[in-house]
């Protein structure tokens, strides 16, 4: 018997989509040291990975960074079959996309990527949809985990917040780490549990798993590192929302409530041979999926953000928890630490929480002169917990004569930036046909530092977008200068004065 556990090395399962999005080209290739050292240098060199010890630059190769990666990595332990040292690094990225059956990932063996990988990885399908799909395929006893509890997890939690809503209860964060602890999954018993145990605090939650389950994990680990990896699997596949009332409690998220019901009647069983063969396991969990693609395709008219209909929701949320022009931008200033002003904003990814409270301070500072529509799904209270497919830009803002388009990234990274954010930038400015009839166009890409040859894209982008008819004014900020100038309400003119200078120094330089 166990504990349900995802790799705690990777706090924030957002962070896989770069990771498979990175080792994608090797699928197919067998993976043996000669191959793994390549693989694990390219995470370091696209910088999903980094160390103090392996400095990256612009023209850095894979061979060159080979050896300090080897040595990095030296003090690694043997894992999931892996040896020790970096290919033991490989596998801390790969176990929970093994167990959520996105990869089959075994020494020596070929590498693959199931369909519903691929499809995220090309933005067919978003990561609330990938990981909610593949969760419901999930099973606790796997080929990656030594451990007699034989069901699905996510099943068993999804069940219980039901029965729990239907007498208007949640589920407090307590009971939550109490529950990964379950022998069988059965719902019935966990909710007389429920009733007959008072779970007040982490003390009385360890004394109980340690005594009830004869377990001798560390307080942290059992009350912390578990469940947050945990709740965050769950997070991003858009099953809950967390309210805090002195508590943290655990809801379903009402608006997927028809969606994850009928996920729930989705039949999918595992064989003996499929739940201890590695390779069965993967193939198994690579089936059914069109029927499951059908389903989420049916729901994604549900998912997008009415732009008009979500400043009154972001209206709601600044009266409810009582935000103002300071506490958020100390809230977009503590992006990226451990650190959080309002509580209940911890629990959003990071990258999602730039776009958060980018849209509530753009709504502050505009009032309701704009409808503003952020490219993320959000639950009933407003809440972001999922990034929406691809192709288009992140915060639409826009009115009858108008359409600002906000890219925001939290890539620090020089070459990231360039390969992810610079050219699509550009395509979503033009490619969204709703906003074909406004002429007057606005492009504001912030991101924590802007490179001198992301600079220099976005003014080249310039120069080349006076040939077409609409008025298109750009700048690239830094996320400190974006704040500053969104505080005095100047966005525009200062675009506007961006774009007219770059024009004109280009005139000067060809006179």
């Amino acid at each position: 018997m166990g504990k349900i556990a995802f790799q705690t090395a990777v706090r924030n399962p957002e962070r896989y989509i770069d990771i498979l999005s990175a080792v994608a080209e090797f699928e197919g290739t067998v993976l043996n040291d000669k191959n793994l050292i390549k693989i694990v240098s390219k995470l370091y060199l696209e910088g999903i990975v980094s160390s103090n010890e392996i400095e990256i630059t612009e023209n850095t190769k894979l061979e060159d960074i080979e050896k300090q990666v080897i040595e990095v990595n030296s003090t690694r332990r043997a894992d999931g079959g892996f040896p020790a040292g970096y290919a033991s690094r490989f596998w801390t990225y790969m176990r929970t996309p093994s167990e959520l059956g996105f990869v089959y990932a075994q020494y020596n063996d070929q590498f693959k990527l199931s369909a519903i990988c691929k499809k995220l990885i090309s933005s067919e399908i978003d990561e609330q949809e990938a990981f909610s799909i593949q969760a419901i395929k999930y099973n606790r006893k796997n080929p990656y985990r030594n451990v007699s509890n034989d069901f699905n997890f996510f099943v068993f939690i999804l069940n219980i917040l039901l029965e729990l809503r239907k007498n208007g209860k949640s589920l407090s964060y307590e009971q939550l780490i109490v529950s990964m602890f379950s022998k069988n999954g059965n719902v019935k018993e966990f909710l007389t549990l429920l009733e007959n145990n008072k779970f007040q605090d982490y003390d009385a939650v360890f004394d109980f798993v340690k005594n009830e389950y004869k377990v001798n994990t560390k307080f942290k680990t059992i009350t912390q590192d578990y469940p947050d990896v945990v709740r965050r699997v769950f997070i991003i596949s858009g099953f809950i929302s967390i309210r805090f009332t002195g508590k943290k409690l655990i809801q379903i998220n009402e608006s997927k409530l028809t969606y994850i019901e009928k996920l729930l009647k989705f039949d999918f069983q595992l064989s003996e041979e499929e739940k201890s063969v590695a390779i069965k396991y993967f193939d198994k969990l690579d089936t059914q999926n069109d029927e499951l693609f059908e389903l989420i395709t049916s729901f994604r008219k549900e998912d997008v953000i009415d732009g008009e209909q979500y400043v009154n929701k972001i209206y709601s949320i600044i009266e409810d928890y009582g935000i103002n022009e300071e506490i958020i931008v100390e809230s977009i200033e503590k992006i990226g630490t451990r650190r959080t002003v309002i509580e209940e904003f911890k629990e959003i990814p990071e990258p999602l929480k730039l776009e958060f409270f980018i849209s509530i301070l753009i709504a502050l500072k505009y009032g309701k002169e704009y409808a503003i529509r952020p490219n993320y799904k959000a639950d009933h209270i407003g809440k972001p917990y999922s990034h929406a497919p691809g192709n288009k830009g992140d915060i639409e803002i826009f009115s009858k004569e108008l359409y600002w388009l906000i890219e925001v990234t939290l890539i620090r990274n020089k070459t990231q930036q360039l390969n992810h954010e610079t050219a699509n930038v550009i395509r979503h400015l033009y490619s969204n046909e709703e906003f074909d009839d406004r002429l007057i166009k606005y492009l504001s890409f912030v991101a924590p530092t802007i490179h001198q040859d992301v600079r220099e894209f976005f003014d080249f982008s310039i120069v080349r977008s006076k040939s077409n008819e609409y008025d298109v004014n750009i700048k690239p900020y830094d996320l400190n200068e974006f704040v500053d100038v969104t505080m005095v309400s100047e966005n525009f003119d200062d675009m506007r004065n961006y774009t007219n200078n770059v024009i004109e120094n280009f005139k000067n330089n060809l006179n």
